[in-house]
């Protein structure tokens, strides 16, 4: 049987055949969760055998570690894309922030269980602490564009705290039924946003 070699060079046919598999990874951990997720139940899904799915991933953490880097890039790139131009005030532009992530995370529920439950590799775990680092810089530069003499550290702070809201409230959304997510939703939204406001009216501290 062939084995997994990390330093198969692959043709385009292989590369296809990769990101076929991650689809049904994907949509394995989605319905199933990680933990109930088998590399067996990942092969059914992808329609091969397993000796296929063992040629391009040596267990099923190696893939959920390459589905949660992509994941946390490509959502890492549509945070920074918002408001390129500077043109929302700071309420749209956080407004905004929330409701990329939400979607994101809306579209790809397993990346959520992937994140909190999959061992993840050194790699992938730094792909997700850049994540989210770019949602506090995000909040950090626009609340010190509103007040210039918030420093860098108070700055950040309050982006770690709005980061902290998000993921304990994604945290339940992840569970809701259909029916509860959009009050939920609202409620993260409204939570972030009555946590930063105050910061832009407050006295600088001497």
């Amino acid at each position: 049987m062939t084995v997994f070699d990390p330093n198969r060079k692959r043709n385009a046919r292989g590369e296809q055949r990769q990101q076929a598999l991650l689809r049904a990874a994907a949509a394995a951990f989605g319905r199933l969760g990680y933990h109930q997720t088998t590399t067996n139940a990942i092969a059914t899904e992808a329609c091969v055998s397993p000796a296929t799915l063992y040629q391009f991933f040596p267990n099923k953490e190696a893939i959920a570690s390459e589905l949660a880097s992509m994941y946390a890039r490509e959502m890492a790139e549509a945070e920074r894309a918002i408001d390129s131009d500077g043109v929302l005030s700071f309420v749209e532009a956080v407004a905004e922030l929330i409701d990329v992530c939400m979607s994101f995370n809306r579209k790809r529920p397993e990346f959520h269980t992937l994140v909190v439950d999959a061992p993840l590799s050194p790699s992938a775990r730094a792909d997700k602490q850049t994540l989210g680092q770019v949602f506090v810089d995000f909040i950090a530069v626009r609340l010190r564009r509103e007040r210039p003499d918030l420093s860098r550290f108070e700055a950040a702070h309050h982006g770690q705290v709005a980061l902290m809201i998000f993921r304990g409230i994604l945290d339940e959304l992840t569970v809701a039924s259909a029916h509860a997510r959009p009050r939920l939703e609202l409620a993260m939204r409204n939570a972030i946003l009555r946590y930063l406001m105050p910061v832009l009216t407050e006295s600088p501290r001497k």
